[in-house]
């Protein structure tokens, strides 16, 4: 789990990457939101498309400190019909305003603390590099954002470790990341039935579209 030490002198973050992560994969992965560093770092507009979810535990009024709201949902992050990343998230809302916005607004979760004006504690909790059953490796994070009314636990994986090779978008889908999937999703709604062994999986399955 990371580490996050400051001064009015000195900054760290300390963590125990797997000895292969790249300088730049470790800046993405030490980033508490995806969808605007994909939009910058590949040029392209990022949408967000929602594969599946679990019903909010609540009624939105209901939602308080002692009754939170919460909603499981799996996601995978576009660029030109490309799944670049994959997020199965656990979210619990204890404002109604916190639980209206998400949930009737619709709002992707790094965009939530940005319409609630918070900015959230960042904790990464671990990382690994896998492959995949098209033979390539994935890498992937599990990390965890806190601010009041909104927490979530979060895994990501990028089924695709060579979008991290610096390149722009054309080139990366040139040489080759036809191993992009239009579709990434290793779970269906009825697997599993809480979060932590959503959150707890590190393999996946590409599905072809």
């Amino acid at each position: 789990m990371s580490d996050d030490k400051f001064s009015a002198q000195e900054t760290s973050f300390d963590f125990v990457w797997p000895p292969s992560v790249t300088a730049l994969e470790r800046i993405t992965l030490t980033s508490p939101g995806n969808l605007q560093l994909f939009s910058v770092y590949f040029g392209k507009p990022v949408t967000v498309e929602q594969t599946w979810s679990i019903p909010a535990s609540g009624a939105i009024e209901s939602a308080s400190e002692e009754h939170p709201v919460t909603k499981v949902r799996e996601v995978n992050l576009m660029i030109e019909g490309k799944a670049v990343c994959l997020c199965i998230s656990s979210i619990r809302m204890s404002t109604p305003h916190a639980a209206r916005l998400f949930l009737e607004g619709k709002h992707a979760v790094d965009q939530m603390y940005r319409m609630l004006g918070r900015n959230p504690t960042f904790t990464l909790v671990n990382v690994g590099i896998d492959e995949n059953i098209s033979g390539m490796q994935q890498l992937w994070r599990s990390y965890k954002l806190a601010a009041e009314g909104f927490e979530c636990e979060i895994r990501e994986i990028f089924p695709d470790r060579r979008i991290f090779s610096g390149e722009c978008w054309d080139k990366i889908v040139r040489r080759g990341a036809a191993s992009l999937p239009a579709k990434f999703s290793p779970f269906t709604p009825a697997e599993p039935e809480n979060s932590s062994n959503l959150l707890g999986a590190s393999r996946a399955t590409a599905i072809a579209a």
